[in-house]
C-alpha cells in the first residue's frame, strides 16, 4: 500500500487529468439514463410468462389498459361516459374505447349465439302473444333441467344479473311505467347496455391503447392526457373519476419512485453533510469528502449506462445507496489524516500513514461490501443481476475516488486542520463490561430464534406499493363492485378452433368470473345451422292476438312463484346460497302477486307494450345468414383477433390475485388445463416473487461464503476472519428475530437487503481488526477507529433510513431492514466482538 501511495503523490497531476476526462464521459453518459419502472424487466427473456407476453405485444395493438373508473349516480354516469368516450376517441395512441355492450349484435343474432338450452325458452318467449303466454315463456327459464343444473361461473354472474334484472323489470310492471318497462326488459334479455354496476353507482370505460407497457415515455404522457381529459370532464356531470389499470399503475409506480429517490438522497445528503460536519467540525473536509462521493455515483451511472443501459425500479436506488456508502471510505481516510496531522506529521507524511495504516482495512472492506452487492449479478434473475452489477462497480468506483481524488485533494488542500474533539470518539472499558455485553447477546440471539419461523414472503404485491394511489384503490373497488380483477390473465390461440377450446375450458373454472374471447360471437357452423332455423321458424310464426284472460294469468303467475321457490331449494343445495336468496326476496316481495291483483285496464296496458317490445325484436332478428368473421362488428373483432391471425383470449378472476389463499386455488387450477400460451400482468408480478424468494436465500448463502473466502486470505487467520464475519451474522439473526415478533414480512425489495447486510456490516469489524493487529491494543484500535466507525454508521444509517420517508412502501420496508442491519452491526462490533477478543486474544496489550 505504501507503493500505491508513492506512485499518488507523485503523478497526482497526471492522474488528476485522467480522472476528469473519465468523468466528463461518465457525466455525459449519465444524463441519459433512463428509467424502467415496469416488472416485465425484471424477468428472463427466456420466461414463459416473459414470451408470451411479448409475443402478445407484437401480435396485438394492445394487451394492456387504462381503466376509467366512474362513482356518481346511474343517470350522471351515464352522461358522462357517453361525454367522454366522444372526446377521448380522437386522441393519439389510443386504439378502441369499451364502454357499451355489443347489445346491437346480440340482440340481432340472439339465437345463433345463445346455447341450446336456451332455445326453447327464446322460442316461446318471442312468439308470446298476450301477457299469459309472456310468463308462461318465463317460467321455462326456472323448471329444473333432467340432469340437474350446472352453473360455471360466468354462468352464475350472469344469473345473477337475470334475476337482479328481472326483479327491477317486474317492479316496473307493477308500477305501469311504459318507458321503464322496455328499458328493464331489454336489460333483462340482453343485458346492461353500459358497463356500470347493478346498483347503478360505479361504471366503468375501458381503454385499448397502442403503445407497448415498455414504452414508458409514451405510456406516462397518454395516462397523464387522458387523466387531464377525464378529471376535468367529470366536475362538469358532478361523479368522481379517475383511472386504473397496468399502464396507469406503472405510470404511479414511477413517479412515485422518482420522488421517493430524490427525497432519499437529499436527506441522506444533508444528514451525512451534518454527521461530517460534527464529527470534524471543518466545512474544509466536509467538501473534501464529499467530491469523491459525487464523483463514484456519475462514474457508476456512467458505467450503468454502458453496461446495462437504464435502470430498473431496483437499480433506481443506486444514488442513495452509494450516498451511504461511498462516504465512509472518505471518512476512514479523513478521519486518520487528521488524527496525524495531530501528531505532528507533514501532508505527505499523513498520507503516506493512511495507506500503511488504513488502505488496506478500506479496500478489504470495500471489496467485501461490492461481493455483498455483486453476487446479486451471478442471479438468473435480472432484476438481481443488473442490481448486483450497477451497485457492486458503484462501489468500487467511489473507492476508486476516494484512494486517488481524496488523496490528491488531501495533498493540495490538507494543510489547514484542527482538533475534532471527542464527538464520536468510543473509549471505555472493554475487560470491565465484556459479561454484560456477551450475556445480553446470548439473551437477543435466543429471543430472535423463537420468532425466526414466523417470518414469511409476503406474495400480496400491491403491499410494497404507495399508499393511498387512485389506481389501487379503484382496482379494489372494482373488484368489489363488478367481482372480477382488473389484473387480467391472457391465453394466445393459433387459429378459431384453439380459441374455441380453450373458452370451454376456461368458462368451467371457478377462478374467472369473465371469459373475454371472440368464441360467444362466433358458434361452431353445425350449432349455427340448427339455431338459425329456430329463428327462422320464430321469426315467421303466425301470431293470434287474443283477449286477456285474467284467470289464467293468475295461475301462470302462481306457477312462475312456485317454480321460483323449488330453484331456490336446488340452487340452495348446490351451494349457491346468494342466487338462492335473490329468487326468496323476489317471491316475499309479493311483486307478482301484485301484479295478477292488478286491473284489467292496466294489464291490457302492460301486455300491450311487452308485446310491442317482442314484435319489434323479432322482426330484427337474423333468421337467414350464419354469422361469420367477417359479420362481427370491428369493435367487437380487433379485441381478439392479431396482425398474425392469432386470437387473444383474457379471463378475469374473481377474487384477489394477491390473497395467498386464493393463489393456491388459481394456479391449482391452472395448471391442471396444462396451457402454454399463458401470460398477464399478475403472473408476471407473481414469477417476479417467486423467484426473488428462491434467488434471494440462493445468495445470502453465496454472500457468506464468498465474504469469507476473502476475509480469510486478507487476513490470514481463521480466528479473526470468523471474528469479522461475526457482526453481519449476528446481525442477520436479530433482524430475523425482530421481523418475527413485530410480524414484519420480506417481500421482492426487502429481501434484497439481507444480503447487502452481509457486505456492509462486515466492514466494521474488518476495520477495528486491522487496527487492532496493527496497534497490539484493543481499547486502543476502539479508540482510534472507533470515531471513524461510528461516523460511518451514522452516515450509511442516514442513507438508508431515509428510504423509509418513501411512499412505495417497498422502500420503506428495505431502508429498515438496512437501518436495523446497519445499528445491529455497528453495536455488535463494537461491544460484542471486542468482548471476545478480549476473552481469547492473548496479544492483547490493554489487559
Amino acid at each position: 500500500m505504501k507503493t500505491l501511495g508513492n506512485f499518488i503523490i507523485k503523478h497526482s497531476k497526471s492522474i488528476f487529468i485522467f480522472f476528469s476526462i473519465l468523468t466528463i464521459i461518465f457525466l455525459a453518459l449519465a444524463v441519459t439514463l433512463q428509467i424502467r419502472p415496469g416488472f416485465l424487466d425484471l424477468l428472463p427473456d427466456n420466461d414463459p410468462y416473459v414470451k408470451v407476453y411479448k409475443d402478445a405485444t407484437k401480435s396485438f395493438k394492445s394487451v394492456d389498459s387504462v381503466i376509467i373508473g366512474i362513482e356518481g349516480k346511474r343517470e350522471n354516469i351515464i352522461s358522462y361516459v357517453e361525454d367522454i368516450s366522444e372526446k377521448l376517441k380522437g386522441m393519439d395512441h389510443i386504439d378502441a374505447i369499451y364502454y357499451k355492450n355489443p347489445v346491437d349484435f346480440i340482440s340481432k343474432n340472439i339465437f345463433l349465439l345463445s346455447p341450446d338450452e336456451e332455445q326453447d325458452f327464446l322460442k316461446k318467449l318471442y312468439t308470446s302473444y298476450d301477457l299469459t303466454s309472456f310468463f308462461e315463456a318465463l317460467n321455462v327459464m326456472f323448471k329444473e333441467p333432467e340432469n340437474g343444473y350446472k352453473i360455471t361461473e360466468q354462468d352464475r354472474k350472469q344469473f345473477e344479473y337475470l334475476l337482479k334484472s328481472m326483479y327491477d323489470f317486474f317492479n316496473e310492471i307493477e308500477n305501469s311505467n311504459e318507458e321503464k318497462i322496455r328499458e328493464k326488459f331489454f336489460n333483462m334479455l340482453f343485458g346492461e347496455k353500459y358497463l356500470i354496476t347493478k346498483d347503478g353507482t360505479f361504471g366503468l370505460i375501458i381503454i385499448r391503447p397502442s403503445i407497448s407497457s415498455n414504452d414508458i415515455k409514451k405510456v406516462v404522457t397518454l395516462v397523464n392526457s387522458i387523466e387531464k381529459n377525464v378529471k376535468k370532464e367529470a366536475k362538469k356531470f358532478n361523479v368522481k373519476a379517475g383511472l386504473t389499470g397496468t399502464l396507469v399503475i406503472a405510470r404511479d409506480e414511477m413517479i412515485v419512485t422518482e420522488r421517493d429517490m430524490a427525497v432519499a438522497t437529499s436527506v441522506s445528503l444533508i444528514l451525512i453533510i451534518t454527521i461530517f460536519l460534527l464529527g470534524f467540525r471543518s466545512i474544509r473536509y466536509m467538501l473534501l469528502s464529499v467530491i469523491p462521493l459525487i464523483l463514484g455515483i456519475i462514474w457508476g451511472m456512467g458505467f450503468t449506462k454502458i453496461t446495462i443501459g437504464s435502470l430498473n425500479i431496483m437499480t433506481i436506488m443506486m444514488g442513495a445507496i452509494l450516498a451511504g456508502l461511498g462516504i465512509d471510505y472518505s471518512i476512514h481516510i479523513i478521519s486518520l489524516f487528521i488524527e496525524l496531522r495531530n501528531e505532528g506529521l507533514s501532508i505527505v507524511e499523513s498520507i503516506k500513514g493512511i495507506f500503511e495504516k488504513n488502505v488496506r482495512g478500506i479496500i478489504a472492506g470495500a471489496v467485501t461490501t461490492a461481493i455483498g452487492m455483486g453476487i446479486f449479478s451471478i442471479s438468473s434473475f435480472p432484476g438481481f443481476k443488473e442490481f448486483g452489477i450497477v451497485l457492486s462497480s458503484g462501489i468500487i468506483f467511489t473507492l476508486l475516488a476516494a484512494i486517488f481524488i481524496l488523496t490528491i485533494l488531501l495533498k493540495t488542500f490538507g494543510n489547514k486542520y484542527k482538533n475534532p474533539g471527542t464527538i464520536f470518539v468510543i473509549d471505555y472499558d472493554i475487560k470491565k463490561y465484556r459479561n454484560i455485553n456477551i450475556f445480553l447477546m446470548i439473551t437477543l440471539i435466543i429471543l430472535s430464534f423463537i420468532k425466526i419461523n414466523n417470518v414469511e414472503f409476503d406474495k400480496n404485491m400491491m403491499n410494497i406499493e404507495a399508499k393511498g394511489l387512485e389506481s389501487i384503490e379503484l382496482n379494489e373497488k372494482i373488484l368489489k363492485n363488478f367481482e372480477f380483477s382488473p389484473d387480467n390473465t391472457i391465453f394466445i390461440s393459433n387459429n378459431l378452433i384453439e380459441a374455441q377450446e380453450l373458452y370451454n375450458k376456461l368458462k368451467d373454472l371457478k377462478i374467472f368470473s369473465q371469459v373475454d374471447s371472440i368464441s360467444p360471437f362466433l358458434p361452431d357452423t353445425e350449432l349455427q345451422v340448427k339455431r338459425l332455423r329456430n329463428a327462422y321458424e320464430t321469426k315467421n310464426a303466425p301470431i293470434q292476438k287474443f283477449e286477456l284472460n285474467t284467470t289464467e294469468l293468475k295461475k301462470v303467475l302462481s306457477s312462475l312463484n312456485f317454480n321460483m321457490a323449488k330453484a331456490a331449494i336446488s340452487l340452495n343445495l348446490m351451494g349457491y346460497k346468494d342466487l338462492a336468496k335473490q329468487l326468496r326476496d323476489i317471491i316475499k316481495s309479493g311483486v307478482l302477486i301484485k301484479i295478477s291483483n292488478k286491473n284489467i285496464n292496466d294489464l291490457v296496458n302492460i301486455e300491450n307494450t311487452i308485446i310491442s317490445v317482442i314484435t319489434e325484436l323479432r322482426k330484427n332478428l337474423n333468421s337467414d345468414k350464419l354469422i361469420t368473421l367477417n359479420d362481427i362488428p370491428d369493435e367487437i373483432k380487433s379485441n381478439y383477433l392479431g396482425n398474425d391471425g392469432k386470437i387473444l383470449t383474457t379471463a378475469y378472476s374473481n377474487g384477489d390475485i394477491w390473497n395467498v389463499e386464493y393463489q393456491k386455488e388459481y394456479f391449482k387450477q391452472l395448471e391442471k388445463l396444462e396451457l402454454k400460451n399463458i401470460s398477464g400482468t399478475a403472473l408476471i408480478f407473481l414469477r417476479v416473487i417467486q423467484i426473488s424468494a428462491r434467488e434471494g436465500k440462493k445468495i445470502l448463502l453465496l454472500t457468506i461464503i464468498f465474504i469469507y473466502i476473502v476475509l480469510l486470505f486478507d487476513m490470514k487467520s481463521f480466528k479473526y476472519a470468523t471474528m469479522a464475519l461475526l457482526p453481519m451474522i449476528l446481525s442477520i439473526i436479530l433482524i430475523l428475530g425482530v421481523m418475527g415478533w413485530f410480524n414484519i414480512k420480506l417481500n421482492v425489495v426487502n429481501i434484497v437487503a439481507l444480503p447487502l447486510i452481509i457486505g456492509i456490516g462486515v466492514d466494521d469489524g474488518i476495520h477495528l481488526i486491522h487496527r487492532y493487529r496493527r496497534e497490539k491494543n484493543l481499547r486502543l484500535a476502539l479508540k482510534s477507529t472507533g470515531k471513524a466507525i461510528t461516523m460511518t454508521t451514522l452516515t450509511t444509517g442516514a442513507a438508508f433510513g431515509t428510504f423509509m420517508l418513501a411512499k412505495y412502501r417497498g422502500f420503506i420496508g428495505f431502508g429498515l431492514l438496512l437501518l436495523l442491519g446497519v445499528i445491529f452491526s455497528y453495536l455488535i462490533t463494537v461491544f460484542v466482538v471486542t468482548s471476545i477478543i478480549s476473552y481469547i486474544d492473548k496479544n492483547d496489550e490493554s489487559k
